[in-house]
This record gives C-alpha cells, structure tokens and sequence, in this order.
C-alpha cells in the first residue's frame, strides 16, 4: 500500500483539503508503528528529565490538533483537549489505551469536519488563540498537519532511541 501522499485526491474536495486529509493520515500511520504497540511504561519513558514521552506527544498532536481544528472548523472541544500543552507534555502517565482511543476520536473528527470543507471556505479569516488573532482558514489547517508531523517525527526519534521493536 503507498504512502497516503502517493494516493490520489480525495473524491470531492478541494486539492489543499486532499493534501491535508493524506497528511492526517500519514501521521495516524506512524503513530500506529511506531508508539500504539509500545508496552505502557516504554510509551512513557523519557530519554531524561524534560523530555517529552511519547505518550506526551500523543496526547499533544491529539489535542493541539483539536483546538486549531476548532478554530478553523465547526468542531467542539473535548474537556480533556481544554487542558492545554502543559498537561499533554508533561502531565501524568495515563492508560495508552486511553491516549490511544481519544487520538482515534479526535482524528475522526478532524477527518469529518475537513471533509465538508469548499474551496471558497479557505481564505476566510478566523480567529485564533486566547487573543483572537486573525488568521486565513487555509493556513491555521496547514499549521494543524505540520505541528503534528512534526511530532509525530518526534515519535519515530523517541522510539528508536528507546530501542524497542
């Protein structure tokens, strides 16, 4: 099976969306590889004090990527995407498969609510952050797929230092 950026567009979407949509996707890949198979405490090890387990990380794609979701789309926040980075990164160790099933809840959503996206919706501002700056729909979503590819790179980092698989 190609990677999702080597399938074609998506049926019906603007080509920007598609793009999205495949990068969504190949982040739901990687973490399917390289951290939902980890044993509960190597999803929370950490290199050294500071650095973030991947399990952190996953839960900071999930929720990162709901609350700029949501101020580009007509998304709802989950209470838990409310507590913010601090809590993602650095909070307790919890259940992996609890991080696991709200990353898969959160990427349903994403997934649905770009999939009603028009082209004439792209350059509409929106307004992001505690502070209401004004930003193009278009480049909050773009923002949204490459803060989670970023991480998820971080994903694949962690995993082969941790040396596991």
């Amino acid at each position: 099976m190609p990677a999702p950026f080597l399938e074609p567009l998506e049926p019906g979407l603007p080509p920007a969306v598609s793009a999205w949509v495949k990068g969504l996707k190949e982040v739901e890949a990687h973490l399917e590889q390289w951290a939902f198979d980890l044993p509960e405490e190597a999803f929370w090890w950490r290199p050294k004090e500071g650095v973030n387990p991947i399990g952190g990380l996953v839960r900071h794609i999930a929720g990162s990527s709901l609350r700029l979701a949501a101020y580009a789309l007509p998304l709802a926040l989950p209470e838990w995407a409310r507590k913010g980075r601090e809590w993602e990164l650095l909070g307790e160790a919890e259940p992996k498969e609890e991080v696991a099933a709200r990353f898969k809840e959160a990427w349903g959503a994403i997934l649905e609510a770009l999939r009603g996206l028009k082209e004439e919706d792209l350059p509409a501002p929106v307004r992001v952050g505690g502070q209401g700056v004004e930003a193009p729909r278009v480049h909050v979503l773009h923002h949204l797929v490459e803060h989670a590819q970023h991480h998820a790179g971080q994903i694949i980092y962690a995993r082969k230092l941790l040396g596991v698989g």
